[in-house]
């Protein structure tokens, strides 16, 4: 009884410690462990944090010891690190970087501890090694983390828009003169040909919407390299010269004199492509209804009949949550819609995210779980029933509708929504993942992220995501999707996803 009484006194005190804030005793034993950090012929040790198998380190201290310099904002939980004119941020619990202010997808998002965003050593590694001209290496197996620099002379461009035109600056480490660079002008392109230039091609080249340029591409050939820059407009003089201070090669692009409400017009341009990302209209698409009943599981559970009450009770949660947030439904009724006339409705309605809820149907009754999809020509061989079954709708629709689908190519259908495909995947691991912790009481199996060719998605001009709730083929979930109690998981859970996607693109931005 006594050596009871003293191991329930010790537990208390053990449960007790658990509750004191972090940072207490100083650091947890979380950081048990270091890595060494290579940088400028110095060596020093990095704290880490080992979670789901990867390394992470906190951001602040690899800018100290390598030399970086760094800003956190605790009030936001985002950390910004400056590398020889590039800047990276990393915001808590997003997966989104802004690197010199491109927005970026990683896959494992960075976490907030002790003050400080911890992100993934091997991540970092790769952005840098990718997007700028410096070259950082992780060997996890031997936990060293490398920093140098790759052989170029030339490691990025920056435009800068004026009152009468565009500045293009192209930064250097080497001591280039005017004579070394030729400017000409094709079509829409402006070439600079740059002799005795060095580039890394993947850290220059890509899109951009500043100014003239829109898009830049780096070519490089034995004694020299030619930048490429796509101009949108009329320019009427162009120049070049070298900056005395810094070395870095300077191109003016100069266009008339732009009068006070031409200025407005493009201030106003900029704000309006922000708004193109911000997220204030959802879709939510129920599948099949009316003559449709879609999937028809165990004792005649209708698919068409547990997908609406889903869509409308996450209606609810989200103007609950979201109130600034326009939420229009596909149909909010037992009526069939059409394939083809759901995305348009998204469309006409401006949406930036397109969700459509359906339930599973398989010939193994023992299949169990939920899982999200996003819009993909190609489809693995668990996707391929699934797909079948929902692009059977078509089947209820007229013959001229029947028609708009023929010779439609899914290849060419997935690549038109190309600019969208990384957010649709990111958005169905998040619609997925918070599913998960929502039906673990359930015992639902999670069966993850896939992706294939459904007709319900082709034409949406935003991200886009199919969602398979459950088997209405097995009996124990068939029950489970009939009860309003599981239908209100599913919606709270879907729209977790939904919250926490906006959240994370609209933070980057």
């Amino acid at each position: 009884m006594r050596r009871r009484k003293f191991l329930d006194r010790i537990i208390s005190y053990l449960a007790g410690l658990a509750f004191l804030p972090s940072g207490i005793f100083g650091r947890s034993n979380d950081y048990a462990d270091q890595i060494i950090l290579k940088a400028a012929n110095a060596q020093q040790n990095l704290s880490y944090i080992k979670r789901f198998g990867r390394i992470y380190i906190s951001l602040v201290e690899f800018a100290q010891k390598a030399n970086f310099g760094s800003f956190t904002n605790q009030e936001k939980r985002k950390t910004v690190i400056y590398v020889a004119g590039n800047t990276i941020k990393f915001t808590a619990d997003n997966g989104f970087v802004v690197f010199n202010d491109q927005l970026l997808q990683i896959v494992y998002e960075p976490f907030w501890k002790d003050g400080e965003v911890w992100a993934p050593a091997g991540i970092l590694a790769d952005l840098f090694n990718t997007y700028s001209a410096q070259t950082m290496h992780f060997d996890k197996d031997k936990k060293v983390f490398s920093i140098g620099r790759k052989d170029v002379n030339i490691s990025q461009i920056k435009i800068e828009k004026k009152e009468n035109g565009t500045l293009i600056r192209i930064l250097t480490s080497a001591q280039f003169k005017e004579n070394d660079i030729e400017l000409k002008r094709v079509k829409d392109w402006l070439y600079a040909e740059i002799y005795k230039g060095k580039v890394d091609v993947k850290a220059l080249s890509g899109k951009r919407a500043s100014g003239l340029i829109s898009e830049i591409r780096a070519v490089p050939f034995r004694n020299s390299v030619s930048l490429a820059f796509k101009i949108r407009g009329k320019i009427d003089s162009k120049d070049k010269s070298i900056d005395p201070q810094t070395g870095d090669i300077l191109i003016s692009l100069r266009t008339a004199a732009v009068k006070e409400e031409e200025q407005e017009q493009a201030q106003n341009d900029l704000e309006k492509q922000k708004q193109d990302w911000l997220i204030h209209t959802i879709i939510i698409d129920p599948g099949h209804g009316g003559k449709d009943p879609g999937a028809i599981g165990y004792r005649k559970l209708y698919e068409k009949d547990v997908v609406l009450p889903v869509a409308l009770k996450l209606g609810r949660e989200l103007k609950k949550r979201l109130p600034d947030v326009k939420i229009v439904y596909t149909r909010k009724t037992d009526v069939f819609i059409p394939l083809w006339k759901r995305t348009k409705i998204a469309n006409e309605n401006n949406g930036r995210l397109f969700v459509s809820l359906h339930c599973n149907w398989a010939y193994n009754k023992r299949a169990h779980g939920f899982e999200t999809y996003f819009l993909s020509a190609e489809k693995d061989k668990s996707a391929r029933e699934v797909v079948l079954k929902e692009n059977s709708s078509v089947e209820f629709e007229s013959s001229k509708d029947k028609a708009r689908y023929e010779g439609v190519n899914f290849v060419l259908a997935t690549m038109a929504q190309n600019t969208f495909i990384k957010y649709s995947q990111y958005l169905a691991s998040t619609v997925q993942n918070s599913l998960k912790s929502r039906l673990r009481s359930l015992e639902m199996k999670s069966r993850g992220v896939k992706q294939g060719p459904f007709w319900v998605m082709v034409g949406a001009t935003m991200p886009n995501i199919l969602l398979e709730m459950g088997f209405l083929s097995n009996k124990y979930e068939a029950k489970l999707l009939r009860q309003k109690s599981t239908q209100t998981k599913l919606a709270s859970g879907i729209a977790d996803g939904l919250v926490k996607y906006k959240k994370d693109i609209e933070s980057a931005l």
